[in-house]
């Protein structure tokens, strides 16, 4: 399965979830000069900013693995752009969704809440 494909269903997987949790999503695919990020959700009095990781094996470690010191900075500075931007004053959360592929179809989610920080 070519990676855009399987990264958008493991995008669209994670928004379910994140919904079914009572998050609201605030964006997708948040763009800046420093990078992406993937999910952008509210809940209660917490924004969380989301990196989803879709993999349809574990043969190299698991997806939660592949966000480096260098991607996590990267996160950081994209999320105090969009902080920035909204004028935020809430509580913030990076948190890491892993999705598992088997045979095109999710076949695990593992919610990492704060996964790093600051």
């Amino acid at each position: 399965m070519k990676t855009q494909i399987s990264g958008r269903l493991g995008e669209d997987a994670a928004c379910k979830y994140l919904k079914k949790k009572r998050y609201q999503i605030l964006e997708r695919n948040y763009h800046t000069r420093y990078g992406e990020i993937d999910i952008v959700a509210k809940k209660g009095d917490c924004v969380a900013f989301v990196e989803v990781k879709t993999r349809s094996a574990t043969d190299y470690g698991m997806p939660s693995e592949a966000v480096t010191l260098s991607k996590q900075q990267k996160i950081i500075k994209t999320a105090q752009t969009y902080i920035q931007e909204q004028d935020l004053d809430a509580v913030f959360s990076f948190d890491i969704i892993e999705v598992l592929l088997e045979k095109g179809k999710v076949a695990s989610l593992n919610h990492i809440e704060n996964a790093f920080t600051t």
